[in-house]
């Protein structure tokens, strides 16, 4: 008669949800779950006693379950929550997530226990999800280029008749000049031609900007040369440019052009609200883990605190004439490299403007839950992704936690939407997950909440 820890263990075996397989050191199954027969297609009392060769299928579609089958039974190495496709013999398509443990007794093996889990509706899910965000993120780079399409379009519709107006408007400044008339309606007329003009020079420089063409940049010879050339912009403008350079000699994948351009117009800025005939700017590049900070601090008057949330708004500006696109162009190709860029009040006056930067602008995606509160790194989300064999380049922050989370057999905590305790005590990302909280734009994400 089976004593009761016998009938114990034969009852849970039997009503696992998930599928358990028992092999001895021969790989013959001593045990198995009925849920383990039916998840691979097989009478769920026909597994006991078979050698594992008979459990491993011919078709290509189960390659990586008859890998996994190998790894463990004959070289006995274990492993966890291994994702693999299998193809039942019924022709039905299936998702496993695959853990082994092989125990020892005095440095000899005494079999392995396989659990096999059907995570096939998350990942369906998943792809669903997937195929769903990418069609977003088409259409909302359809929209994009949509705009910038009609505001060249619209620009170049104003532009003639402005040009009109002005070059009329000259013509009969000239002439009130000449009979030594009043110039003060034509003047009017003329200056708010040529800053309607400049206004459409504006739109078009904001909507023509290129996607990047990804180089290897030299740092620092790409801050001395667009130094070198506000220092020219400062003649003209009867300044002169005093910049102090503290550079380190870093190198990273991005767009020369681009990035020269947003470094050429926070400088600009820091040339025109300069009081002085003598603009004093400091340039640091330094080397920060993955990535690089690149900040430019000024002498001039600072900005109040209460504009800081506006500065980078297109056609925000404090001067009396301008377009106040400047720092929204900065900002522009900053984002396209998938780096940050602030502005905030610097130490003894004025402004700095910081700009962060990646080896790569894959580097820089998801780039808000790296230095969240809780501190969660990219090179900690990276290896926890290794560890499964998974490749988190190119993701977002919440896609790789998900990636992660159903590598290691956990539902993925965003999902169904679920923003509160997912409940899940084991779940890798448990301190980092459990809450999200918005912060800033729509697009940006921080995690929060307790263990």
């Amino acid at each position: 008669m089976p004593s009761v820890r016998q009938i114990l263990v034969h009852n849970v075996i039997k009503t696992l949800p998930v599928g358990l397989v028992v092999f001895d050191p021969k790989g013959i199954v001593l045990v198995a779950s009925p849920s383990a027969g039916m998840l691979l297609g097989l009478p769920p009392d026909s597994l006991e006693g078979k050698d594992w060769h008979q459990l491993a299928r011919p078709e290509p579609a189960n390659e990586q379950f008859n890998r996994n089958l190998a790894e463990a039974v004959e070289h006995g190495r274990a492993f966890r929550h291994c994702l693999t496709d299998y193809l039942r013999p019924d022709g039905e398509p299936r998702r496993f997530s695959m853990t082994a443990s092989c125990p020892e007794n005095g440095g000899k093996r005494v079999g392995v226990t396989l659990l096999i889990d059907d995570v096939t509706a998350l990942y369906r899910s998943r792809e669903r999800e997937t195929i769903v965000l990418r069609e977003k993120n088409r259409l909302q780079c359809d929209m994009i280029e949509s705009l910038n399409n009609l505001a060249l379009s619209v620009a170049h519709q104003i532009r003639n008749p402005a040009a009109a107006i002005g070059g009329f408007a000259l013509k009969l400044l000239r002439e009130h000049k000449e009979r030594l008339l009043s110039t003060e309606h034509p003047d009017i007329i003329y200056q708010e031609a040529r800053r309607l003009e400049e206004l459409v020079a504006a739109v078009v420089r904001l909507a023509s900007l290129p996607q990047p063409r990804l180089t290897a940049v030299k740092l620092r010879e790409l801050v001395e040369e667009v130094v070198s050339r506000a220092a020219q912009e400062a003649e003209d403008l009867h300044k002169r440019l005093e910049c102090v350079c503290s550079l380190e000699d870093v190198e990273i994948v991005a767009d020369a052009a681009l990035l020269g351009q947003a470094l050429q117009e926070v400088l600009s800025n820091a040339l025109e609200f300069s009081g002085r005939d003598v603009a004093r700017v400091a340039v640091t590049l330094s080397r920060r883990d993955h990535g690089v900070i690149l900040s430019i601090i000024d002498d001039g008057p600072g900005l109040r605190p209460d504009l800081l949330p506006f500065v980078f708004d297109p056609f925000f500006t404090t001067k009396a004439r301008g377009a106040g696109i400047g720092l929204t162009i900065a900002r522009k190709a900053v984002l396209e490299h998938n780096g940050d860029i602030v502005l905030q009040p610097a130490d003894g006056g004025g402004t700095a403007v910081v700009m962060r930067l990646f080896d790569t602008p894959e580097d820089g995606l998801g780039r808000e839950a790296f230095y969240g509160p809780l501190g969660l790194d990219v090179r900690e989300l990276k290896a926890k992704a290794r560890e499964l064999g998974l490749d988190v380049s190119g993701l977002t922050t919440i896609d790789a936690v998900r990636a992660i989370q159903q590598g290691e057999g956990f539902a993925p905590c965003f999902a169904w939407g679920v923003h509160d305790r997912c409940g899940q005590a084991l779940c890798a990302f448990r301190r980092e997950c459990v809450k999200t909280t918005r912060i800033g734009d729509v697009g940006s994400f921080t995690y929060g909440g307790g263990a």
